[in-house]
């Protein structure tokens, strides 16, 4: 017994104070079966989660593979996409998200849901630290899958780690999951193919769409700054990833 190097995930569902019992009852239920799809989701590495109300911690064992080996990488990118499919499926039903994304050492206890270490720590004081709708990683975790991706990836659109202008915190791209199709595919026209979000299928543009429509009717609407900040950030977001896709597609 003791610590172990794994993936730790904390996230946490924003604007649930204001939201009456319906509202909650909805993102709860939405949110707890995303978990289930999480842990049922066959993937090379192992899975664990636990949730209290509207946060949760998801941890992937990374298979035990050396740091400096090639396909640690690969290992935590699949974990990262794994995860992009969540939080594309919590804001679809709109609610936003913000977390953190650390790599170290942590215990865990499948049976009795006991779950510590530094690893842990770190996740959830980054999620303090997003302070906008995004999920952010450790600058070391970050900073490695950021540099990776740009040496073997042209397109912007298709990368699952950006960089925010804001604070140069690196963050999870959560509409990676509209991206993961090949050259061919784009010419084939399946780009805009539509991905299952929870029980329903949305394509980007009906995503974009209802993302979009939400933010700028609260930024219309509500007088809280801290509110309008965050959902001015999702606008810059969808506006820039909507460029991007439109460039790679000319």
């Amino acid at each position: 017994m003791g610590y172990e190097k794994k993936l730790a995930v904390f996230i946490d569902i924003l604007g649930t104070k204001e939201s009456n019992f319906d509202d909650l009852y909805k993102i709860n239920n939405i949110f707890h079966k995303e978990l289930i799809r999480i842990k049922e989701r066959e993937m090379s590495c192992k899975k664990f989660t636990t949730s209290f109300s509207d946060c949760a911690y998801i941890i992937y064992e990374i298979n035990d593979l050396d740091e400096n080996e090639t396909a640690f990488f690969y290992y935590i990118h699949d974990s990262l996409t794994d995860l992009v499919n969540t939080i594309s499926t919590i804001q679809i039903n709109g609610f936003m998200c913000r977390g953190g994304i650390s790599y170290g050492e942590l215990y865990y206890d499948e049976n009795t849901k006991i779950v510590f270490g530094p690893a842990i720590n770190e996740a959830y004081k980054l999620e303090t630290e997003a302070i906008m709708p995004r999920i952010i990683l450790s600058d070391e975790l970050g900073y490695i899958l950021y540099d990776k991706e740009n040496n073997v990836i042209k397109d912007k659109f298709k990368k699952l780690i950006r960089k925010d202008e804001f604070d140069d915190r690196y963050y999870l791209n959560f509409l990676y999951t509209f991206s993961q199709f090949d050259f061919f595919d784009y010419d084939e026209g399946l780009f805009n193919e539509k991905i299952q979000l929870g029980d329903k299928e949305y394509n980007f543009d009906e995503c974009y769409s209802i993302l979009n429509t939400k933010s700028v009717e609260t930024v219309i609407n509500k007088s809280d700054h801290k509110i309008i900040a965050k959902h001015k950030w999702q606008l810059n977001y969808l506006m820039q990833h909507r460029k991007e896709r439109m460039a790679m597609l000319k």
